[in-house]
């Protein structure tokens, strides 16, 4: 995985720098570490994006826009402004029932 894409010490506006591509999900890597993991993911309506299991923990933070969460079988409706925290060992799949923006870290124990 690469580093971020963004500089760092330096200003910038997540929201403005997230475009929406038809018919996409797109990824920017904000900060790349080793045991954290922070990405901007931009879905576009009608797509979705599943996680396997996995040991790591999550935390989900949407910027814009309406997403729904599903984690072990349970959705949780989503709009801006909310949050959920994940843990590890979860099934997680993030469905865009409108298209939405979206900050998910990745803590890795």
């Amino acid at each position: 995985m690469e580093k971020g894409e963004f500089e760092e010490s330096k200003k910038f506006n997540l929201a403005d720098a997230l475009e929406y591509i038809s018919n996409t999900i797109v990824v920017k890597n904000i900060m790349v570490e080793n045991n954290c993991v922070i990405q901007a993911f931009v879905f576009d309506y009608g797509k979705v994006q599943s996680f396997e299991k996995s040991p790591f923990s999550r935390f989900i933070y949407i910027i814009e826009g309406k997403a729904e969460v599903v984690v072990n079988d349970n959705s949780t409706f989503m709009q801006k402004g909310d949050s959920i925290l994940i843990r590890g060992h979860s099934t997680i799949s993030i469905e865009a029932n409108h298209k939405f923006k979206m900050i998910c870290t990745t803590i890795k124990d």
